[in-house]
């Protein structure tokens, strides 16, 4: 493993046919997740994260894959939110919000983020 890549816990958050997405300040939105601690477990990763950034638990949470993309892993998990949760904005998420596939190209996306959804088969390449 290159230790200078960035590893990371992903979440891919499904609702009604709608992805969550989460943004900080920047104008830039991602999906729900971030990097492991030091000696933290992805999975245990993928749980904090998620709490931290949407307060949403990660019941019913699968672990899909590990993907290298360039300067970054990423420990994908995805998880069905049933249809009264509500995500909340925490720590240092300012928005949260659904997305379907076609409104993602009306927003500015981290690339990484559509290379996942794509190799998950959630958008078209």
């Amino acid at each position: 493993m290159n230790n200078s890549r960035e590893r990371h816990s992903t979440v891919i958050c499904l609702q009604a046919g709608r992805i969550l997405f989460v943004r900080k300040q920047s104008a830039e939105w991602s999906l729900p997740g971030g990097k492991i601690d030091p000696g933290e477990h992805h999975l245990d990763a993928a749980q904090r994260e998620l709490m931290e950034e949407t307060c949403l638990p990660f019941n019913g949470a699968r672990f899909l894959n590990h993907y290298v993309l360039a300067g970054e892993e990423h420990y994908l998990y995805q998880l069905p939110v049933e249809t009264g949760a509500k995500p909340t904005a925490n720590h240092e998420i300012v928005e949260c919000r659904w997305f379907t596939a076609p409104e993602l190209h009306e927003v500015q996306v981290k690339p990484s983020n559509i290379q996942l959804l794509e190799r998950e088969h959630l958008l078209p390449v």
